[in-house]
């Protein structure tokens, strides 16, 4: 049941964070248009303007991996197996180099832990392929939660910008 709190919780959060980087969109846009036909202030429209896509991006990217990892963390692992993570896991990593290619100048903190996270979830999953047990198959289970916390704190923090 806890699991199930914790996957709902991952993908409202990672919808709110959508949602709220859409709603920025428009507003920086608008500004970006506001700013191009008064030259002086250009330069630093433009500076904006790329901060705001910066943050779009970033409000984007923890979004898709907040959702990738509510589905890796739906994964029953220890009853299918540590093969049904494979493609799951694939995808999460994938989101997670899209965040640290986005947020890292910004979030070198968080990123540099989702990155620690990734290795973890592979040390697991490796361990698990090579000797498929009720222990390791829970350690797979063990760093996806510590994997999936730490998504949920990172967007948590990246919130306030989207």
């Amino acid at each position: 049941m806890n699991r199930l709190h914790v996957a709902c919780l991952v993908v409202l959060l990672a919808g709110a964070t959508a949602v709220g980087c859409s709603q920025s969109d428009d507003s920086s846009s608008s500004a970006a248009s506001a700013s191009s036909s008064s030259s002086p202030t250009s330069s630093s429209a433009s500076s904006s303007s790329a901060a705001s896509s910066s943050t779009a991006a970033v409000c984007s990217s923890i979004g898709e991996l907040g959702t990738s990892v509510a589905a890796l963390k739906a994964v029953p692992v220890v009853q299918d197996g540590v093969s049904a993570v494979t493609a799951a896991f694939a995808t999460v990593r994938s989101d997670v180099s899209q965040v640290v290619q986005d947020a890292q100048s910004q979030y070198a903190q968080q990123t540099a832990a989702l990155t620690a996270d990734v290795t973890a979830v592979q040390t697991a999953v490796d361990q698990a392929q090579a000797d498929a047990s009720r222990a390791t198959l829970e350690a797979v289970v063990s760093s996806i939660g510590t994997l999936a916390n730490d998504v949920t704190s990172f967007a948590g923090d990246v919130s306030s910008t989207c």
